[in-house]
């Protein structure tokens, strides 16, 4: 018999993957800068964040039994994992495959947002200039590099996703 939840789950982590994929492609059609931006990448993680406790709370509708943590945490992280990974495979062939000199493009406007932020914060210029030696030096597209990023994503969606499940689970009523 088929999981209810882990099937709502798996279609919420399409939808997000689909979703991740338009705003992705919109702001490589319209604006590469986005990608350098801050609240760009707040906004994408809130819109994962939210899917994926949509994705909880149905979960949790449909369960016809206790809805453990475990049960909780299980559905928010299978519709991440999904998302996020439909959304890094778009990305690695976007930037590998498609369109390389995108990714050289966003490498340059990453330098040039970094180096203001490090002047906005008053780093010494010996400092600024060892971290965007680093980052010319290093190809942040990079299937290995892209990878680590999903990784440590993953994490911190993981650490959300700890805060959610105890938002939507269900104790054991005790009868004292």
């Amino acid at each position: 018999m088929e999981n209810p939840a882990k099937k709502i789950s798996t279609s919420y982590g399409v939808y997000l993957g689909i979703g991740l994929v338009l705003i992705l492609a919109l702001a490589y059609a319209f604006d590469l800068s986005l990608f350098t931006k801050w609240w760009f990448g707040v906004g994408l993680l809130i819109f994962v964040v939210i899917l994926a406790s949509m994705s909880t709370s149905k979960a949790k509708k449909v369960s016809v039994s206790l809805f453990k943590f475990k049960d909780a945490f299980a559905a928010y992280f299978l519709t991440v994992f999904i998302g996020t990974l439909i959304s890094l495979v778009f990305g690695m062939i976007l930037f590998n495959i498609i369109d390389t000199e995108a990714a050289k493009t966003l490498t340059e406007l990453t330098i040039e947002s970094t180096r203001a932020m490090m002047e906005g914060f008053g780093a010494p210029e010996e400092q600024i200039n060892e971290a965007i030696q680093k980052m010319q030096e290093e190809n942040q597209y990079s299937l290995v590099n892209q990878l680590k990023g999903y990784g440590f994503q993953l994490i911190l969606y993981a650490l959300i996703g700890l805060i959610v499940a105890l938002v939507f689970r269900e104790k054991e009523s005790t009868n004292v």
